[in-house]
């Protein structure tokens, strides 16, 4: 283990805090700039893993996600109105996603199981590896398509789909019953578990949960305060303004990818 890379639990302070600013606003003009946030943190942080090709995966489940939220207006009344409220409420979702591809790329999910304590073990272990679905998704994909690349097998259009995911699908399955039967020669829950020296807090880790909790706590005094237009009006739709005070909370959610990138 790196000892200069950043605390684990210092990325889920930043997804947590990120999520909850996207959580209190549907401006655009803030969940544009969450948007560029997290692109840059993960440009900063990214590294040849397989848990750092799943930021694309959510970037496109984002778009999905706003497309098919706008969609939802089509089913009800269709004015102006609806739709941009549609299209608002999709792009929050979408931030999130967003949000959360970013910390799935620059963390180890199975960081959290060292983290955690004895009796918070199995759910941590849930955890890891509900967050490594897609990383591991991904990546077999991409081996799937190479190999099928090399035996002359056509892979691009919806055809190739079908002969795409029954391969993947029984890769996940066999990797699921493999680490199973290493989780049970290990003894998983049977009361043995290996050590592992706890990951200290650095200064770099505690200056991103800082800077986070901080952009968190200045939406939420806006959100609960009422000093600032949040959620722009859409029946009549009102151009949205942005509060000055409130882009000011943007750079310090930017600091780990201010921060070098810990070396390998």
């Amino acid at each position: 283990m790196d000892r200069r890379s950043v605390h684990p639990m210092a990325w889920i302070v930043w997804a947590t805090s990120a999520g909850f600013v996207a959580f209190l606003t549907t401006d655009p003009v803030y969940l544009f700039l969450l948007w560029a946030v997290a692109w840059f943190v993960y440009a900063s942080h990214r590294v040849d893993a397989d848990h750092a090709r799943s930021f694309r995966l959510f970037l496109t489940g984002a778009v999905v996600a706003v497309a098919l939220r706008t969609a939802l207006v089509f089913f009800g009344t269709v004015n102006a109105a609806n739709t941009t409220f549609s299209f608002l409420e999709g792009l929050r979702l979408g931030t999130i996603l967003v949000i959360f591809g970013t910390f799935n790329a620059v963390t180890d999910p199975f960081g959290l199981v060292r983290m955690a304590p004895r009796h918070f073990h199995e759910p941590a272990l849930a955890a890891a590896l509900a967050l490594s679905i897609a990383p591991r998704t991904v990546a077999g994909a991409g081996r799937v398509r190479d190999a099928q690349r090399m035996r002359g097998i056509r892979v691009h259009g919806a055809r190739a789909l079908p002969a795409l995911a029954v391969p993947v699908l029984e890769r996940g399955m066999e990797e699921a019953h493999t680490l199973a039967e290493s989780m049970d020669a290990r003894g998983h829950g049977a009361g043995r578990r290996s050590r592992y020296r706890p990951q200290p807090w650095t200064g770099k880790a505690l200056l991103i949960a800082a800077g986070a909790v901080g952009a968190a706590a200045t939406f939420l005094t806006a959100s609960v305060g009422a000093w600032a237009v949040l959620h722009p009006q859409t029946s009549p739709i009102v151009w949205p303004e942005a509060d000055p005070r409130l882009p000011g909370s943007f750079p310090p959610l930017a600091i780990p990818g201010l921060l070098a990138r810990p070396e390998p």
